[in-house]
C-alpha cells in the first residue's frame, strides 16, 4: 500500500473545487490561478496551478482545480471579455473586466494580501465560492 502512495500520490489528494458566480457574459474565458504560498501569490510565473475555461453561460460554473496535498491555498482569477489573454486596465491601473480572489477579498485600491485570500484545504479536500466583480 504505501508503495502505490509514493506512485500514485495525486490519487490520494483531497480535490480543490471551485463554485464562480456572477458570470455576466457568456463569453471570453476564465483564467484562474491556484497559489500555495505566500511569497509566490500573485506572481503569474509561481502558480501552483492553472486553468483556462471557455465561459459559454452566465451565471455559475463549478469548476474542479484539481487534487492538492491539504495545506494553505490563494485563488485569483479574471473574466477575459475580449480574449486578449490578460486582466485590461484603465489608465491607472483599474481592471475594466470582471475579477475575483478566494475569500471574496475585494479591497480597493490595491490588490488582497495573501492573508486576506488564503484558505485552508483539508484531507477531506473542499469546495470554495468566488464571486467576479468588476471594480
Amino acid at each position: 500500500m504505501l508503495l502505490l502512495l509514493w506512485i500514485f500520490p495525486m490519487f490520494f489528494e483531497p480535490e480543490l473545487q471551485v463554485n464562480f458566480s456572477n458570470l455576466r457574459e457568456a463569453k471570453g474565458n476564465l483564467y484562474v490561478a491556484v497559489y500555495d504560498q505566500e511569497g509566490k501569490f500573485l506572481k503569474t510565473d509561481q502558480m501552483r496551478s492553472n486553468k483556462i475555461v471557455s465561459v459559454a453561460q452566465k451565471g455559475s460554473i463549478k469548476l474542479s482545480m484539481g487534487n492538492f496535498p491539504p495545506g494553505q491555498y490563494a485563488i485569483s482569477c479574471f473574466h477575459d471579455l475580449n480574449g486578449n489573454g490578460k486582466l485590461d486596465t484603465n489608465w491607472a491601473g483599474i481592471p475594466t473586466e470582471p475579477y475575483g480572489f478566494s475569500n471574496n477579498a475585494r479591497p480597493k485600491f490595491r490588490a488582497p494580501k495573501w492573508a486576506e485570500a488564503a484558505f485552508a484545504l483539508s484531507a477531506a479536500g473542499g469546495t470554495i465560492a468566488v464571486r467576479l466583480e468588476e471594480w
